[in-house]
C-alpha cells in the first residue's frame, strides 16, 4: 500500500516541480534564436498555412541544413492560433518539458522494475531542476531536444514492450514514436541503439523476431540523414562548416588542427563540471571562449584517466545491469553527436547539448550517492545516520539547483537581459562582444538624451572593437564600426573598415554594398556604381542594392544603365515604387513624357512621398 501510494505521489512531484520551476518565463519574450526558428521564419510566419512547406523543405533554420519539421509545425500552430504572443510558447514548452520529466521517472522505472522507487524519483527530480536545463526550456527554439527526448523514451518503451508481449501493433506505435522524435530533431538518432539495450537490461524475453524490427527505425534515421544533408550528401566535416562558422565553432579553420580532439576531450570533463557546479551558464561558446587544449597539459590526461576509469568500470560490471552502467552507456552515445569527435558540432559547446546526456549522468550520479549513503538499490533502508545525511543532502543540492535554475530564466526574459546578464563570463568571446554592440547601439537609438545617445554608441564602438581585438577577421565586426564611423561622418575611417570586411569575406555582398553606399554619400558615384554592381552580382535578391544602385545611375548621369536596371528590378520588386520612378525617370530623360508621367503616378499610388517620381510629376505638370 505504502508502495502504491509513493507511485502516485512521486509523479505529481516532479509535474508540480516541473512546472513551478520554469513558471518565471512565462512572461517573457521571444529571445535569441526564436527569431531564426519562430519570429523572422517565413514558414513558421505562416501558420497553419505553412506546415506544407515545413514538411516538404528544409526551411526548420534559414541557411542551415536541418529538417525538423514536427517541432517547427508545433511553433507555426502557436504562432498562428495565439497572435504571435511569446506567452503561449513559453507556456508550451514548459508543459512539454513538465511531460518528459515525467516520461524520464516512467523510463527509469521501466529498465530497472527492480529499484526502489526513491531512486528512480530522485534521478528523475535531479533532471528536472538541473540549472544547465534552462536554455532548453526558456528558449522557445530548443523545443526540438525536449521533443527528441519524450518521443525517443517513449518509442523505446513501447517498442520493447511490443517484443516482450509479442505485440506487432505496439512494435509499429514504437517505429511512429521513433520516427516522430527524428523528424523533431535529428539527434534523437543516438536513442535508437539504446532499445535493444533495454530489453537486455530488463531481461523479460519476447518475440525475438519481432526484434529485427528495430532495423527499421535504423533505416528511417539513414533516410532522413541523407534528406537533411546538401543535395543528398553525407553531413561531413565540410557541410558542417556551410553551416556553422569559427565564431560558433572554434575547432573550425583552426590554425592548431592536432588540438582538436585533446580539446574536445577536455570539454567532456567541462561539462561534468558544469553539471556538479553550474555556473556560469553560457548560451554561446564561440571563439574565444574555450581555451584550445593540448597533449601536454594536465587537463587533457585528467580526462583521459577519468574516461579510462569509466570504460573499466562499464566493461568490468557490464552484466550487473546497474544504473550506472546504463548511465555510462546512454551518456556515451547521446553524447557522441555533440562531442565533435566524428563530425564537427554547430558549436563547440552548448547547454543544450547536455540536456539528454544529462540524463545518463544523473544515473551515474545517483548510483554514487546511494554507495556513499550506504543504501541498497533494491531494498533501501534508510535508519542509519549515514543514509540519512545522504538523503537530506541530496534535498539540498536539488534546492540549490532549483534556486539556480529559477536565477538562470531570468536572463533569458529578452535579448537584452541575456547578454548584459551573461557578458561578464564572456569577455572573450568576440561573437557575444558584438552582440553587445548590437544592443547597445539599439538602446542608443531608443533614448531621447543626446548624451546618452553618444555615450551608448560610444560603448557599442568599444564592444565591437573588442570583438575584433578577439577575432581580427571578424568581418561583420568590421562592417558595423564601419557604419558607425559612417554615422559619425568619419568617412576615411568608414572606408577603411568596408575595405577590410571585403576583403575577409570576398564573397559576401554586405561588404561591397556598405562600400557603394559610402562612395555615393560622398559623390563619388563612379566608385558607388562599381561596388553596387557587385553586390547585386552576389546577391540578386538585395533589394535595397538595386534601389541605390539607381540613385547612383542618376547621380552619375548613366541614364541607359538606369534603364535597364529599373526594368529588371521591377519586375523582381514589383511592390517597390523606387523602381518605377527610375522607370519614369529613364523615359523623362529621353523625352517620353506621356510614358514617364503614367509611371510616375504609379510610383506616387504605392509610395505618395516618393520625391523622385513627385519631381517628374511637377517638372511635367506645374500645375499639379
Amino acid at each position: 500500500m505504502k508502495r502504491l501510494k509513493l507511485s502516485i505521489l512521486y509523479p505529481i512531484v516532479i509535474l508540480l516541480i516541473a512546472g513551478l520551476q520554469y513558471a518565471n518565463t512565462l512572461s517573457h519574450d521571444y529571445a535569441w534564436d526564436d527569431k531564426l526558428v519562430i519570429t523572422a521564419n517565413p514558414a513558421t510566419e505562416k501558420g497553419v498555412q505553412g506546415i506544407p512547406d515545413i514538411f516538404t523543405r528544409r526551411v526548420s533554420v534559414p541557411n542551415k541544413n536541418v529538417y525538423r519539421p514536427v517541432t517547427q509545425s508545433l511553433f507555426a500552430l502557436e504562432y498562428g492560433l495565439f497572435n504571435h504572443q511569446p506567452f503561449y510558447g513559453h507556456f508550451f514548452s514548459l508543459l512539454w518539458y513538465a511531460a518528459t520529466c515525467l516520461t524520464v521517472y516512467h523510463f527509469i522505472r521501466f529498465v530497472f522494475p527492480g529499484l526502489d522507487l526513491l531512486f528512480a524519483f530522485f534521478t528523475t527530480l535531479i533532471f528536472t531542476v538541473h540549472p544547465l536545463h534552462v536554455e532548453v526550456v526558456a528558449n522557445i527554439k530548443s523545443r526540438d531536444e525536449i521533443l527528441a527526448l519524450f518521443f525517443g523514451l517513449w518509442a523505446i518503451i513501447v517498442w520493447v514492450k511490443g517484443i516482450e508481449s509479442g505485440s506487432w501493433l505496439k512494435v509499429a506505435g514504437a517505429l511512429l514514436l521513433f520516427a516522430t522524435a527524428l523528424l523533431a530533431k535529428e539527434n534523437a538518432v543516438t536513442l535508437l541503439p539504446l532499445a535493444p539495450v533495454v530489453w537486455w537490461f530488463r531481461g523479460l524475453g519476447g518475440n525475438k523476431w519481432l526484434a529485427g524490427t528495430f532495423l527499421i527505425p535504423v533505416l528511417c534515421a539513414a533516410v532522413l540523414y541523407w534528406f537533411t544533408s546538401s543535395a543528398g550528401r553525407p553531413a561531413t566535416q565540410e557541410t558542417v562548416m556551410m553551416d556553422s562558422t569559427v565564431l560558433n565553432n572554434i575547432f573550425l579553420w583552426t590554425s592548431e588542427p592536432g588540438k582538436v580532439f585533446p580539446t574536445s576531450l577536455v570539454n567532456i570533463g567541462r561539462y561534468l563540471l558544469l553539471f556538479i557546479f553550474p555556473h556560469p551558464l553560457v548560451h554561446l561558446y564561440g571563439y574565444n571562449q574555450v581555451d584550445l587544449k593540448g597533449w601536454t597539459d594536465v587537463e587533457t590526461w585528467a580526462i583521459v584517466a577519468l574516461l579510462a576509469w569509466g570504460a573499466y568500470f562499464f566493461w568490468k560490471n557490464r552484466k550487473n545491469k546497474r544504473p550506472a552502467v546504463f548511465g555510462i552507456l546512454f551518456f556515451a552515445l547521446t553524447y557522441s553527436i555533440y562531442s565533435n569527435f566524428f563530425v564537427l558540432a554547430p558549436d563547440t559547446m552548448a547547454d543544450r547539448y547536455l540536456f539528454i546526456p544529462s540524463l545518463g549522468i544523473s544515473l551515474i550520479m545517483m548510483e554514487i550517492c546511494w554507495f556513499l549513503g550506504g543504501i541498497s538499490l533494491n531494498h533501501p533502508v534508510f535508519k542509519s545516520l549515514r543514509s540519512r545525511v545522504m538523503i537530506a543532502l541530496l534535498l539540498l543540492l536539488c534546492i540549490a539547483f532549483f534556486a539556480r535554475t529559477w536565477v538562470g530564466n531570468r536572463d533569458w526574459e529578452n535579448d537584452v537581459t541575456l547578454i548584459k546578464n551573461r557578458i561578464q563570463y564572456m569577455e572573450n568571446n568576440a561573437a557575444a562582444q558584438a552582440t553587445l554592440g548590437v544592443m547597445l547601439y539599439r538602446e542608443g537609438q531608443a533614448v531621447s538624451s543626446e548624451t546618452q545617445h553618444r555615450a551608448l554608441k560610444q560603448e557599442a564602438m568599444q564592444a565591437y572593437m573588442r570583438a575584433i581585438d578577439i577575432y581580427p577577421d571578424f568581418g561583420w565586426a568590421w562592417i558595423s564600426v564601419g557604419k558607425l564611423f559612417a554615422e559619425e561622418k568619419v568617412f576615411d575611417k568608414a572606408e577603411l573598415a568596408f575595405i577590410k570586411a571585403q576583403q575577409l569575406e570576398p564573397f559576401n555582398p554586405d561588404g561591397y554594398y556598405c562600400l557603394g553606399g559610402l562612395y555615393f554619400t560622398v559623390g563619388q558615384s563612379d566608385l558607388a556604381v562599381q561596388y553596387l554592381e557587385k553586390t547585386i552580382l552576389l546577391d540578386p535578391q538585395m533589394e535595397q542594392a538595386f534601389v541605390l544602385l539607381g540613385k547612383a545611375y542618376l547621380q552619375n548621369n548613366n541614364v541607359e544603365s538606369l534603364g535597364a536596371l529599373a526594368e529588371s528590378a521591377q519586375k523582381r520588386f514589383p511592390a517597390n515604387a523606387e523602381f518605377d520612378a527610375f522607370r519614369a525617370a529613364y523615359y523623362f530623360r529621353n523625352g517620353k513624357t506621356n510614358e514617364a508621367y503614367r509611371l510616375a503616378s504609379a510610383a506616387l499610388q504605392k509610395a505618395p512621398k516618393n520625391l523622385l517620381a513627385l519631381s517628374i510629376i511637377a517638372s511635367l505638370n506645374p500645375d499639379h
